[in-house]
C-alpha cells in the first residue's frame, strides 16, 4: 500500500475505557491489596501471638500452682486449728468435773457463764452451746464476728465431753478470702491450660476468620464502588450529552441534575453558561438585524427624501398656474394639492424615523444621575400631563449615555401614552435598584400586547398602531443592549391594566 493510500484509509479509533470500569477496578485493587498482605502475614502474626501467650502462660503456671498449694495448706491448717481448739475445749478438766457433779446441774445460769468463759478463750468462736441428752441446752453464749459479713464462713464442730453424756457445740467464723483467692488461682490455671490446648489450632482458625472478614469487606466495597461508579457515570454522561447538544448549536439544552455535590454544581454552572451564551447570541443576532435595518433605513431615507420636495413643488406650481374659471377643476386641483401635502408630510415623518434609526450614535457612557433623566422627561410637553414617576428615596446613579437613555425612555413612555384610550391615558415610570442594576418599569393603561406579537414586538417595523413606524421599541432595545442592559415585556399585566415594559442598565 502506498503512503497516499495509507493516509486515505480510515483510521481505527482507539478503544476507550470508561470511567466506571476504571473506578471499580481501582477500588477493587485497593481492597484486594490488604487481603493479600493479610493472607501472607496473618499466619505468622497468629503464631507469634500464640507462642508469646503460650510462653507467658507456661512461665506463670509454676508460681500459680505453688500459690494454689500454699492456699490449700493455709485452709487445711485453719481447719486443723479449729478442730484442735474444739478438742482442747472439750477435754477441759474443769468442764468434765463440773459435768460429773450432780449439784452442778441445778444452776442453769452457771452454765451460761461457763459458755461465755469458753467463748472468751478463742477470738474466732462466735457460738458456744452445751447440750446434754433430755435436758437439752444447759448453757450457751454467742457474739458477732469482727469480719465483714460477706467474708464470713461458719464452721460448726460437735464434740462429746468424755463419758458425761454431754456434747459441746462450737461455731467458728472462718475468713472466706483465702477460699476466694484459691478459686481465682484455679481459674487462672485453667485458662493457662486452655491456651496450651488451643496452641495448635489457633493460627488456622484465626486466619480463616480474618480472611473471611476482610473478604466480606472486599465484596461490600466492590458492590458499593459499582453502584457509586454507575451513578457517577450516568451523571457525567448527562453532562457529556448536554455538551454535545450545545456543540451542535442547540443552546436550549439543559442538564437536570439533583443533589448538592460537585457534579450538581457543575451542571448548574453548565446551565448558567449555556443560558448566558443563548442570551448573548440572541443579543448579537438582534443587533445584527438592527444593523442591517439601519443600513436599509439610511438608504430609504436618502432615496425617499430627495423626490419629496420636487413632487410637492410641481403640484403647487400646477395649482397656482391655473387661471381658468372652471370651478370644478379648481376644486380638483385644490383637493390634489391637499392630498399630496398630507402624503408628503407622512413620508417626511417616515423619513425622519428612518433617519433616526440609521443615525443612532455610539454609546458614550458616563455616570449619570437618574434624577437628571427624570427632569428631562418632565420637561417634555407631550409626556408631562400623563407622566407619573415613582422612585426610591435614595439617589440612583447609572453609567449611561444621557441622550440615548432619554430617547429610549421617551419612546417607551410615548408608546404607553398612545396605547391608552384617546392617547391621553396615565403612564407610570417606576425607578428602583435591583442588585447591581437600575430598573425602569413603564406601565400604561392600554389594552396590552397581544400574545401573538410578544415574540416580535421589538423587531423593526412591527406595530399595532395605524400611524406608527414600528421603530420606537426597536430603538429602545438597541439602546438597552448597547448599555449592556436588557429590555423586555413583563408577562404580568401592569397595575393600570395595560402593558409593563422593563428596562435595566448597570449602576455606575
Amino acid at each position: 500500500m502506498s503512503q497516499s493510500e495509507a493516509n486515505l484509509s480510515p483510521q481505527r479509533a482507539p478503544r476507550r475505557v470508561g470511567l466506571q470500569v476504571k473506578l471499580v477496578t481501582a477500588l477493587l485493587l485497593l481492597s484486594l491489596l490488604p487481603l493479600a498482605v493479610s493472607a501472607l502475614l496473618v499466619g505468622n502474626i497468629g503464631e507469634v501471638a500464640q507462642n508469646f501467650a503460650g510462653h507467658h502462660a507456661a512461665a506463670l503456671r509454676p508460681p500459680l500452682e505453688r500459690a494454689q498449694g500454699a492456699y490449700r495448706e493455709v485452709i487445711s491448717t485453719k481447719k486443723s486449728e479449729f478442730q484442735e481448739v474444739a478438742r482442747r475445749l472439750t477435754e477441759s478438766r474443769m468442764l468434765s468435773l463440773r459435768l460429773a457433779q450432780p449439784a452442778g446441774l441445778e444452776h442453769e445460769a452457771d452454765w451460761d457463764e461457763v459458755a461465755r468463759n469458753l467463748l472468751r478463750e478463742h477470738s474466732q468462736l462466735i457460738l458456744v452451746s452445751l447440750v446434754r441428752g433430755e435436758m437439752g441446752v444447759l448453757g450457751s453464749a454467742s457474739r458477732k464476728s469482727q469480719l465483714p459479713p460477706e467474708r464470713v464462713r461458719e464452721l460448726e464442730l460437735k464434740n462429746a465431753v468424755g463419758d458425761t453424756g454431754a456434747q459441746l457445740n462450737l461455731v467458728f467464723a472462718a475468713d472466706m478470702q483465702p477460699v476466694l483467692d484459691l478459686q481465682d488461682l484455679g481459674e487462672a490455671l485453667a485458662a493457662s491450660r486452655r491456651v496450651d490446648s488451643m496452641k495448635s489450632s489457633l493460627p488456622s482458625s484465626y486466619r480463616i476468620a480474618f480472611l473471611l472478614l476482610v473478604g466480606g469487606v472486599v465484596i461490600v466495597v466492590t458492590l458499593l464502588a459499582l453502584l457509586f461508579a454507575r451513578r457517577i457515570g450516568r451523571r457525567i454522561a448527562a453532562l457529556v450529552a448536554g455538551t454535545r447538544e450545545v456543540a451542535k448549536g442547540d443552546l436550549g439544552a439543559r442538564v437536570n441534575m439533583a443533589g448538592k455535590d460537585e457534579l450538581a454544581e457543575l451542571a448548574t454552572a453548565f446551565n448558567t453558561m449555556v443560558g448566558d451564551l443563548d442570551e448573548e447570541r440572541q443579543k448579537t443576532l438582534y443587533l445584527q438585524r438592527i444593523g442591517a435595518w439601519q443600513d436599509v433605513a439610511r438608504k430609504l431615507a436618502h432615496e425617499i427624501k430627495n423626490p419629496l420636495t420636487p413632487i410637492q413643488l410641481v403640484v403647487q406650481q400646477a395649482v397656482s398656474s391655473y387661471d381658468g374659471d372652471d370651478e370644478q377643476y379648481k376644486r380638483l386641483l385644490a383637493s390634489c394639492d391637499e392630498i399630496v401635502r398630507e402624503e408628503v408630510q407622512g413620508l417626511r415623518r417616515l423619513v425622519d424615523a428612518f433617519r433616526d434609526l440609521g443615525r443612532l450614535p455610539k454609546v458614550e457612557a458616563s455616570p449619570l444621575a437618574v434624577d437628571d433623566i427624570i427632569s428631562d422627561l418632565r420637561a417634555n410637553a407631550e409626556l408631562e400631563p400623563s407622566l407619573e414617576v415613582e422612585k426610591s428615596a435614595s439617589p440612583m446613579t447609572v453609567r449611561a449615555d444621557r441622550l440615548l437613555l432619554r430617547r429610549a425612555l421617551v419612546n417607551l413612555l410615548e408608546n404607553g401614552v398612545q396605547a391608552s384610550v384617546g392617547g391621553r391615558g396615565k403612564v407610570v415610570l417606576r425607578c428602583e435598584v435591583v442588585g447591581e442594576m437600575a430598573r425602569f418599569t413603564i406601565e400604561d393603561a392600554g389594552p396590552g400586547v397581544p400574545i401573538a406579537k410578544r415574540d416580535v414586538i421589538f423587531d423593526p417595523y412591527v406595530t399595532s398602531k395605524e400611524t406608527g413606524t414600528g421603530l420606537g421599541l426597536a430603538i429602545a432595545k438597541k439602546v438597552a443592549l448597547d448599555h449592556h442592559g436588557v429590555l423586555y415585556l413583563d408577562e404580568n399585566a401592569s397595575s393600570l391594566g395595560g402593558a409593563r415594559f422593563v428596562l435595566e442598565i448597570p449602576l455606575a
